[in-house]
């Protein structure tokens, strides 16, 4: 029986274009998956893309009018739904297809008030809009900044590895 998404641990990694999301999804991934967690991921991405292409069975059935088209192996399954009405939100994409993972981590969907880490490549600005949320934690290249928010250098991965923990064991 599936369990219920509602309480699953759901972690945005946000930031500006090249500053490492997919890089520290990668690491952050095998630390979870050693110690026995399973580990889903969504990655926002822009308007439009294609996951599958011209001249596969799969785009062809799609291309024809299916709203729904998959294909599978026994090691993989890939689902590709048409959506005709709004964008799905991330509590949407982890309640239909998220049920047997323990954690998803998020890249992107920023708007989304999710527990997120926030990457910079450079210190930070303080200013008027540097909020605190309990849930929020900021990576960067150097630790040269004064923000209220807890602030770990890139190299610092076990401290974002505890943080990730700490809301998985919240549930």
């Amino acid at each position: 029986m599936p369990k219920d998404t509602r309480d699953l641990p759901v972690i945005s990694i946000i930031g500006k274009q090249n500053v490492g999301k997919t890089t520290l999804i990668g690491l952050i991934i095998p630390y979870l998956k050693k110690k026995g967690y399973r580990v889903g991921t969504i990655k926002y991405n822009i308007p439009h893309f294609e996951m599958d292409y011209e001249g596969k069975d799969t785009y062809r059935h799609y291309e024809a009018g299916a709203d729904i088209v998959s294909i599978s192996s026994p090691e993989k399954l890939a689902i590709i739904k048409r959506l005709n009405q709004r964008p799905l939100s991330i509590q949407d994409i982890v309640n239909h297809a998220y049920s047997d993972v323990d954690i998803v981590l998020v890249e992107g969907y920023k708007k989304y008030r999710y527990p997120y880490i926030e990457i910079y490549n450079n210190c930070l600005p303080i200013g008027p809009t540097d909020r605190i949320y309990k849930n929020h934690i900021r990576i960067v290249s150097t630790l040269q900044t004064r923000s209220p928010i807890p602030t770990f250098n890139k190299i610092d991965l076990n401290n974002v590895i505890k943080f990730i923990e700490l809301k998985i064991k919240q549930i």
